[in-house]
């Protein structure tokens, strides 16, 4: 009787309700879209440390804070993005670093700190360039080396006109301070070839003093009123030379002398030079030139013997040569200076007959056996 009163069975509403109660139940508690995200804590780090962007160009108020139940709903409504805990880690560390760094409102008118929080630089002082050398001269000063070369020197030449026809005087000059030099040379013809032909010349040279020699920066000429004249710069490394129907600019790869200071350029130079390449400039050529020391003489001039250090220097092109000679008991002073211009085809010696140095005047003892010997 109970069996089958237990076959008959049905449910009613109350099971109904209560079996379906009982499996939402179950669902609602193993459902994976109900799990709480173990990045809810860190969101809430974030939002924290997060400052807003500054504004240094304007001041802008403040907003109102949001409520918090609308906030909690739009969280709700987006939520972030999970992040690896390593990554979560580094990046809040970063910004709590970064908050930390931010400096305080400054009180004072001093400028503020960079937006990105450093400290302002340290001032840096204000260091001008040094000035630029003007004409940085291939030579120094050295007084040492300018102690031998008198500080001033006056000579009077003979000038022949090719073995003995004498035909001019030349009064060279020049001075120094240790530095800088100057000089001069003043030709004219003299006795019976003055019914032939008036000749006058001038030369001038200016320059720098050092222990390699002379550097001349200008160089003027003038022959019978044709003037020219040469224009050295060192620090572009060219000389200009001008005439009135030319100006032409020369390379300058190494020395360089004109005319009129290379007789005493050589005076710098050591007793075992065997050969030197520069560039020899008058006022209307310039030309590459080869300088060698020849022989130690012991030169014969018309007012007696003397000891000389004997130079020659010719030019590339071949059309131009000079020989000179420095006697060693006047101070390396030229005592003959011979110049054969072969493009123009004569030749001009030119002999020491008075000479004054640094103010004392130096007594030539003429000997008529030895002028007679003389062949020049």
């Amino acid at each position: 009787m109970k069996a089958g009163h237990a076959a008959r069975w049905r449910p009613g509403a109350f099971g109904v309700a209560l079996i379906a109660s009982v499996v939402l139940h179950i669902l609602l508690l193993l459902g994976p879209a109900w799990q709480v995200p173990v990045t809810v804590e860190p969101v809430r780090i974030e939002a924290t440390l997060k400052l807003p962007p500054a504004r240094p160009a304007a001041v802008v108020a403040p907003k109102s804070p949001e409520p918090m139940s609308r906030a909690i709903a739009k969280a709700s409504r987006t939520p972030p993005r999970a992040e690896p805990a390593g990554e979560l880690l580094a990046s809040t560390q970063k910004r709590v670093e970064a908050a930390v760094a931010l400096p305080a409102k400054p009180e004072s008118d001093a400028p503020p700190a960079s937006a990105a929080g450093s400290a302002p630089l340290a001032s840096v002082p204000d260091v001008k360039p040094a000035p630029r050398e003007e004409n940085p001269f291939p030579v120094t000063h050295d007084p040492a080396a300018t102690e031998v070369w008198p500080h001033a020197g006056r000579i009077v030449f003979q000038v022949r006109y090719g073995e003995t026809l004498d035909v001019a005087r030349m009064i060279h000059t020049w001075s120094h301070d240790g530095e800088r030099y100057t000089m001069r040379a003043e030709m004219e013809t003299v006795g019976l070839a003055r019914l032939f032909r008036t000749f006058a010349a001038t030369q001038q040279a200016q320059g720098r003093v050092g222990p390699e020699g002379l550097a001349p920066t200008g160089f003027q000429e003038d022959l019978n009123g044709k003037q020219s004249h040469a224009v050295f710069d060192w620090a572009a490394r060219r000389v200009t030379l001008s005439r009135p129907d030319r100006v032409r600019e020369e390379p300058l790869t190494g020395a360089a002398e004109d005319i009129l200071s290379l007789a005493h350029h050589l005076a710098f130079q050591p007793d075992n030079m065997e050969k030197l390449r520069l560039f020899v400039v008058a006022g209307r050529w310039g030309a590459e030139a080869e300088l060698t020391q020849v022989a130690s003489e012991r030169l014969r001039l018309p007012w007696g013997l003397v000891d000389t250090r004997h130079f020659h220097c010719e030019t590339r092109n071949g059309e131009f040569g000079i020989d000179v000679w420095l006697s060693r008991e006047h101070r390396n002073a030229p005592v003959r200076i011979r110049v054969d211009d072969r493009k123009q085809g004569h030749v001009v010696d030119e002999v020491a007959l008075e000479m004054e140095l640094d103010g004392v005047k130096t007594e030539f003892r003429r000997s008529d056996a030895e002028k007679d010997m003389y062949k020049g």
